[in-house]
């Protein structure tokens, strides 16, 4: 059974304010374009499906195109809910949904039901019954006869559980470690009351080991948040969801990361899904499928003259582009002037080299004892360009504070 791993869509998302709908509209085109060219089985989409859980309208429009495209291409789906997707509003439908091919987990009681997938005579998949469905060991074809268990694949889909609210459920310390723990093991127990051939867990959540990004939002700290990848142990394959980079934890639990870049600590990362052949002996085969839509992204760091005059940026100037400045002073007119050149520039920050850096004192306490307008104006100068007024630029200052001084006089 062949299944294709995404997750954390993130649709309605921007980068750095810039709205980047169309780039994650190719590549849901993409995903759907995967199932086609291989005959995908059934779509796993570990969670963070929504950027936030109150989407636009176009947003959501994109979601049912995608998710209607899917099930035309031949694909049934599984999708989990997320950190940032509202549960309620994701799952809404979900009963009706299911029976077109479309299953929304993202309750807590939908965890240990799983979705259930047979191998069909002719080819695909069928569906034998749905997570809102019946519990048998046994499933009833829908052409009459039975099913045997041990040609099933059963999915799982546990959606992102906040642990202080679901502990009081599963009667379980609040940690993201005890909250899925005790969540697997109602899953381990159905797992093996059914006997089933394979089953496959689809969670969202940080699992030690992983390498993180800038764009994941903290869901935890001190080590709270994080869950040890032997809990799936029992399982043919983990799909996991909540961190952008796509890897591998064990040959059995993986990342697919995001489709799309959302921070610029992820430029060089490829971006995909996993294609994942699962049967009796486990995920047999695991193939990496790349985006070819995407965000170009560029580091750069230097002072900016020599930014602005280096031939081998070339390749930058169609970027979206992070600038870090080195200059001991910081230039006038920054952002302006590296735009010049490079026109998507989203990020500049001054770290000048050798450390400069203002007295700790606060700016409050560095102008409390001015003694004249001229020495507060030149004070807030050095607060803010971290440098003193050049002779020609104290003599500005002078000229502009005694024009106020003198309008104000005779006003």
């Amino acid at each position: 059974m062949l299944f294709l791993h995404t997750s954390d869509w993130h649709l309605g998302r921007t980068f750095h304010g810039v709205d980047i709908l169309d780039l994650q509209a190719r590549a849901m085109a993409e995903i759907v374009g995967w199932v086609e060219q291989h005959t995908v089985d059934v779509v796993l989409v570990s969670g963070d499906v929504y950027d936030r859980a109150q989407p636009r309208t176009e947003v959501v429009e994109l979601l049912n195109r995608t998710l209607a495209d899917i099930r035309a291409a031949g694909a049934h789906v599984v999708l989990t809910s997320g950190n940032h997707d509202s549960p309620a509003r994701l799952g809404f439908g979900s009963r009706i949904m299911s029976h077109g091919g479309v299953h929304l987990l993202t309750a807590l009681a939908d965890a240990a039901r799983p979705v259930l997938f047979s191998p069909r005579g002719n080819g695909g998949v069928v569906c034998r019954t749905t997570s809102h469905g019946p519990a048998d060991g046994t499933l009833a074809a829908p052409a009459g006869g039975v099913v045997p268990a041990s040609s099933t694949v059963a999915v799982y889909g546990i959606p992102y559980l906040e642990p202080r609210a679901a502990a009081t459920v599963l009667d379980c310390a609040p940690t993201h470690q005890a909250v899925l723990g005790a969540v697997m093991e109602r899953i381990d127990a159905d797992r093996q009351r059914r006997g089933v051939a394979a089953s496959v867990v689809m969670a969202h959540a940080f699992v030690t080991g992983s390498q993180t990004t800038d764009s994941e939002r903290i869901v935890d700290s001190g080590g709270l948040g994080t869950v040890s990848a032997d809990i799936f142990t029992n399982h043919e394959y983990a799909a996991l969801g909540h961190i952008h980079r796509r890897q591998r934890i064990t040959d059995a639990v993986r990342y697919s990361g995001s489709p799309v870049a959302y921070s610029f600590s992820e430029a060089g990362h490829p971006k995909g899904a996993w294609l994942v052949a699962v049967d009796g002996d486990g995920a047999r085969e695991v193939t990496a499928l790349d985006h070819a839509a995407g965000l170009k992204l560029s580091r750069l760091k230097g002072a900016l003259e020599a930014l602005l005059g280096d031939p081998d940026l070339a390749g930058a100037e169609d970027a979206w582009c992070q600038v870090v400045l080195t200059d001991a002073e910081r230039p006038a007119a920054a952002m302006e002037r590296i735009r010049t050149r490079f026109p998507r520039t989203v990020e500049l920050r001054w770290e000048p080299e050798g450390g400069k850096t203002l007295t700790p004192r606060a700016y409050g306490a560095r102008v409390a004892d001015v003694a004249s307008p001229e020495e507060l104006c030149a004070r807030f100068f050095e607060h803010v360009r971290r440098r003193a007024l050049s002779p020609e630029e104290a003599a500005e200052m002078a000229s502009a504070v005694a024009a106020v001084q003198d309008r104000g006089a005779t006003q």
